[in-house]
């Protein structure tokens, strides 16, 4: 039956819930995205793996009775049904009927019966959201101190036991790591443990950490580990977000290095790239890092931006150009102004793209623009 009521289906799946019914019907789905929800693995539909943000994953908090996922190329998906349409290539009414068959919900009668199973399971699953809640509010706790106890060992990067990063900046021919106001939200770390995605020990190693924030207000850190020498460490990804608290949201955010509610607002994607565009343009800008493609087309300028400024990547996927048409729609419908700056390179054969540190370091200061030109609206 194609027509089938979604909101009785939906409920039975969160009764049933959402990781058996996906796990079932999306054999396409590394089998470890399930045994470990929020753990980055190929996406289903392009292949690639988790590195340089080509990842799939669950929503690590509501999955159980969501279903969402999320690939950091192809987008969001916020339920079960979102993400048998994306992956299946079918429609809402199809998402629907594929579900209610693995539920058993295949006519009006079924329909009707499931109402009643429905209602009669809601004491259960408040007991099982209640049993969760208290689980995440433990977890919570031991995260923000965590991430409390990580900021507060790190050191600017100034100091001399920062050597590392500085190796590893000029390197990259970026020189503005001593640039004033830096220290309250890029820092160094002696040493983190490195974990892999199924939590594997790596070693311990130094690392540039960042502080991701919205309006203001701390979300997460993130970390670049490095070697001592100032090379990247040999690690499964050498650049990893921490784990956050449930009742913070990345989304919208950024690693704000600036001042955060300015009427011109610059943004990229990586922090290398912001540094290398603030080197470049002889720290004329403040360019806020948004870590990913995802993070950028979310972005949420404070209350007095007129004009944001996004220096892209240019991908094949063409993944950079597409964050950005979405948040030029959201930033057109609150009457701010969008200017873009793209890499004047080509993309290498071989290469999946080229940023602003490839401008950097191929063409120096002559490779970055004027404001007179090259910016395209």
């Amino acid at each position: 039956m194609r027509n089938l009521k979604a909101s009785v289906v939906r409920d039975a799946a969160k009764v049933r819930g959402w990781d058996s019914i996906l796990e079932d019907l999306c054999p396409e789905i590394d089998a470890r995205a399930f045994s470990k929800v929020g753990r980055h693995v190929a996406c289903p539909v392009h292949g690639k793996t988790g590195r340089k943000g080509d990842g799939f994953r669950f929503f690590r908090k509501d999955f159980h009775e969501s279903g969402g996922g999320i690939c950091n190329t192809c987008g969001a998906f916020p339920d079960g049904f979102a993400l048998l349409q994306w992956l299946k290539g079918i429609d809402f009414a199809d998402a629907v009927s594929l579900v209610g068959d693995r539920l058993d919900i295949r006519s009006t009668d079924d329909e009707n019966v499931q109402e009643r199973v429905n209602r009669q399971s809601l004491p259960k699953l408040q007991a099982r959201r209640e049993a969760a809640a208290a689980k995440q509010a433990e977890e919570d706790t031991m995260l923000r101190n965590r991430l409390n106890k990580m900021w507060a060992e790190t050191i600017p990067l100034t100091y001399p036991d920062a050597e590392p990063a500085r190796l590893y900046l000029a390197s990259r021919k970026i020189l503005i790591w001593d640039r004033s106001g830096l220290e309250g939200t890029v820092r160094f770390h002696r040493g983190l443990a490195s974990h892999n995605e199924d939590g594997r020990f790596e070693g311990e190693y130094p690392a540039i950490v960042a502080k991701v924030s919205k309006a203001k207000m701390p979300i997460t850190l993130h970390r670049h580990f490095l070697t001592a020498r100032g090379e990247k460490a040999p690690v499964e990804n050498p650049k990893k977000m921490c784990a956050y608290p449930s009742d913070r949201l990345v989304t919208g955010g950024a690693i704000c290095t600036g001042q955060w509610d300015a009427q011109v607002v610059d943004l990229c994607e990586g922090l290398e790239t912001a540094f290398a565009i603030e080197t470049g343009m002889d720290l004329a800008v403040r360019v806020y890092p948004a870590v990913s493609a995802t993070l950028l087309e979310a972005f949420e300028p404070g209350p007095s931006t007129k004009l944001v400024r996004i220096w892209i990547d240019k991908d094949r996927s063409g993944r950079g150009e597409e964050a950005v048409k979405v948040l030029r729609k959201r930033l057109w419908e609150r009457n701010i102004q969008l200017q873009v700056f793209v890499p004047p390179l080509p993309i290498p054969e071989g290469a999946k793209g080229v940023d602003w540190n490839d401008v950097l370091l191929q063409l120096g200061r002559m490779g970055f623009p004027q404001w007179a030109r090259r910016a395209v609206a």
